[in-house]
């Protein structure tokens, strides 16, 4: 179809080429007059303020670990998801939440070896950036087979969380026992999706006869640093659910 000066697309090196034009014109105007305009100012500019620099220390890392494990407790606690968590799951549940509480100790006690102060507060940030949220859509939903999804998606953000925090932790021995306490999520999140998707046949990835990812008890190699997504709720009118988005500690999340 033949082009029209309207229709015709402008190239990149035609705009290179007009813009040099245009500056050179602009020089030369400029040379030539013997008076400078003043440019008018309106308002004040606005003074920067530099933002603290803090250390994200190990004793940091620990105290945000302690707001995350009491973050999941209260979350498998919560009324929303005990009162309909089947008989079946409702005891694997609690003995869940239960221990996201034991290891608070753990981290109690490590806090306090490097003279830091224990955490004793839920995260109330990633609390109201998703936790709350993921609560409200399981108790208008009131499907008790949501309690298994939420409970494989809490446990794998805990794992998740302990796994990068390895990643920013400077002692060998903090380390160490961040990885002894992830472990612990990361056999939670394992049991979850066996009674999920149980058997031999729910070990590895897979998808359904309609293509859809089933849930895998080793889903990858190694654990996932990806947001942790899980479908909650009722069914909304266009037939979907929603989707809540779990992300582990960032900057202005951690517990200084």
């Amino acid at each position: 179809m033949k082009k029209t000066s309207t229709s015709s697309a402008i190239s990149r090196r035609t705009m290179l080429r007009s813009s040099g034009a245009l500056a050179a014109t602009t020089a030369v105007l400029a040379a030539c007059s013997s008076t400078r305009p003043s440019v008018a100012r309106i308002g004040e500019s606005p003074t920067t303020v530099k933002l603290e620099e803090v250390a994200v220390t190990d004793v940091i890392l620990l105290r945000t670990a302690m707001s995350m494990e009491i973050m999941a407790a209260a979350m498998l606690s919560d009324s929303a998801v005990t009162a309909i968590a089947s008989k079946d799951t409702a005891p694997v549940i609690a003995a869940f939440a239960a221990g996201h509480t034991s290891q608070l100790e753990d981290l109690r006690v490590l806090i306090s070896a490097r003279n830091g102060e224990a955490y004793t507060e839920t995260n109330a940030k990633l609390m109201q950036a998703y936790g709350q949220t993921a609560l409200d859509l399981v108790a208008s939903g009131k499907l008790a087979t949501d309690t298994l999804p939420l409970t494989l998606a809490i446990e794998t953000l805990i794992a998740s969380t302990y796994q990068y925090f390895v990643s920013l932790a400077t002692e060998p021995a903090v380390r160490a026992d961040l990885v002894r306490l992830g472990g612990r999520s990361s056999r939670r999140a394992a049991i979850t999706a066996q009674l999920i998707n149980g058997g031999t046949g729910g070990f590895a990835p897979a998808n359904d006869k309609d293509g859809v990812a089933l849930v895998a008890t080793l889903p990858s190699a190694f654990g996932s640093l990806s947001t942790v997504q899980v479908q909650l709720g009722p069914v909304n009118e266009v037939g979907s659910r929603t989707t809540v988005l779990m992300d582990t500690p960032s900057l202005n999340s951690l517990i200084y």
